[in-house]
């Protein structure tokens, strides 16, 4: 459930025992999607996830870590080991408030440093529970993308008045996906896109976040069945 925009005392009231941290990043998204994609697209995931399991929703953590995507103005992020302590101080507040479910909503696919916090988590909180869902889980190496025909998409269906499907390109590089931990993104493609942005369509968009919440809520409720 959204609890922003309640009281202290109603979320007391509510007392729910799962509280969930949505990341995302502040990135570049190619010609024709804003900078704030990958934000958007957490947020109305977590929304929606924590409405289906009554769970404390944080406000999207914005700015993560993208180094893949240096070379243009808009991509911002924070060092690994940063991010890290950010993350951990999230969790051990909400820990000292009588959470003891932790979801981290992985919104982008270069927050590497997640799996090491959750990690120190579990291991330095015995009674503590947090598991790390990314929101790519399910995806191909072979089939990753970067402002392709996906997050065109979901962007189609979540905010189409901030897609500009006249500057939509498609450019698919003639590299692994893996080879972005390497350098930036524009060494491979020079927008700035990896995939086919022109096909994207709102009704693959609606499709693609049905099956996304779907998928995180039963993987959050395997992650915690024990």
């Amino acid at each position: 459930m959204e609890y922003i925009n309640k009281t202290y005392m109603e979320s007391q009231e509510a007392k729910p025992t799962t509280a969930i941290i949505p990341i995302g990043s502040f990135e570049q998204h190619g010609p024709h999607l804003p900078v704030n994609t990958d934000n958007y697209q957490i947020e109305a995931v977590a929304d929606k996830v924590a409405e289906t399991l009554g769970a404390f929703l944080l406000p999207v953590q914005p700015i993560t870590t993208c180094y893949e995507h240096d070379g243009k103005r808009g991509s911002l992020h924070f060092t690994p080991d940063m991010f890290f302590n950010i993350l951990v101080s999230l969790a051990e507040g909400l820990y000292r408030q009588g959470y003891k479910k932790i979801v981290v909503l992985v919104g982008h696919g270069g927050i590497f440093i997640t799996r090491s916090a959750v990690r120190h988590l579990n291991t330095t909180y015995r009674d503590l529970q947090v598991a790390a869902i990314d929101y790519y889980a399910q995806v191909e190496e072979s089939e990753m993308e970067h402002s392709g025909e996906s997050e065109t998409s979901r962007m189609l269906y979540h905010h189409k008045e901030l897609v500009n499907m006249d500057k939509a390109v498609d450019y698919v590089p003639d590299a692994p996906r893996s080879f972005l931990t390497y350098g930036s993104i524009f060494t491979h493609s020079p927008t700035g896109v990896w995939g086919n942005a022109k096909q994207g369509t709102v009704e693959m968009g609606k499709l693609l976040f049905d099956e996304t919440v779907k998928g995180m809520v039963q993987t959050i409720q395997k992650a915690f069945e024990k």
